[in-house]
């Protein structure tokens, strides 16, 4: 991605009012982005999310953090999320 794609992605959420500078509440943005917290980012705020997991255990092969269903099953529910669509294939 250059600048300008990147600027041009701000500028469209803003006039869409998916980002509001005044509310945006980067403590929880950098709460929920790391991997003990879920790793998840809201794509449209309220609507979608993009999350890495769920795993089989809660640390990978490497011993990183890693959430399973129920850890998930728990975040969603705090923050209302409703229905789950797994793009990924395992």
């Amino acid at each position: 991605m250059t600048i300008l794609e990147v600027l041009k992605g701000l500028e469209k959420a803003i006039e869409l009012g998916w980002y509001k500078f005044k509310s945006f509440d980067v403590q929880e943005y950098e709460y929920y982005e790391k991997l003990d917290n879920g790793d998840l980012n809201w794509i449209i705020p309220g609507k979608i999310c993009a999350l890495m997991g769920p795993c089989e255990s809660n640390y990978d092969t490497n011993g990183l953090r890693c959430h399973t269903p129920e850890d998930y099953s728990k975040l969603f529910e705090s923050l209302g999320i409703e229905r789950i669509i797994r793009l990924n294939e395992k």
